[in-house]
């Protein structure tokens, strides 16, 4: 039932997109700040268990910034963003600021997306550029993440958006 009124309705537009994905920034911003606090304080307690030197470095972010350790900073700072959209995609078709918006993503036949979905839908949006395909294929409501992933945002009323919320909490 839920399935077959997301798959109905109405893709959503640029401007609300951009709303939301705005929306996410913060989040998303506030989210990478925890993980780097992490990564730090991991680094701190390696070093007080004498497992790590960090003689020779201004703080512990020169000590992650530097050879290697850069690129394995990086990729676990990727991997938060990732595990995001795909978490979040997932478990509710929706991040926070896709919520407040009344956006949820779903399969073109309104059931959830699966990991590999969601992963492929985040990478193939390249930090919301795949919007755009939005203006390019005028009418058709599906940006180019959404065509290339089988996928759709749809926009959902405020009362299917409480009845969502209720279904979620219910799984």
């Amino acid at each position: 039932m839920l399935a077959n009124v997301l798959a109905n309705a109405p893709r959503a537009g640029f401007a609300r997109r951009l709303a939301a994905m705005i929306y996410d920034i913060l989040v998303l911003a506030a989210l990478v700040m925890l993980a780097a606090g992490v990564a730090m304080l991991l680094v701190q307690v390696l070093a007080w268990g004498d497992l790590v030197n960090l003689s020779g470095y201004s703080d512990i972010a020169d000590y992650l910034n530097t050879g290697w350790r850069r690129w394995l900073y990086f990729a676990y700072l990727v991997t938060v963003i990732l595990g995001f959209y795909v978490y979040f995609w997932c478990k509710a078709g929706q991040t926070l600021g896709m919520r407040a918006w009344r956006l949820v993503v779903v399969k073109q036949n309104g059931l959830a997306l699966t990991p590999f979905q969601a992963l492929a839908r985040v990478l193939l949006a390249f930090f919301g550029v795949g919007n755009f395909w939005l203006w390019l294929r005028w009418g058709k409501g599906l940006a180019l993440q959404d065509q290339l992933t089988a996928s759709q945002m749809v926009v959902i009323s405020k009362e299917h958006s409480k009845s969502l919320n209720v279904h979620q909490h219910a799984r």
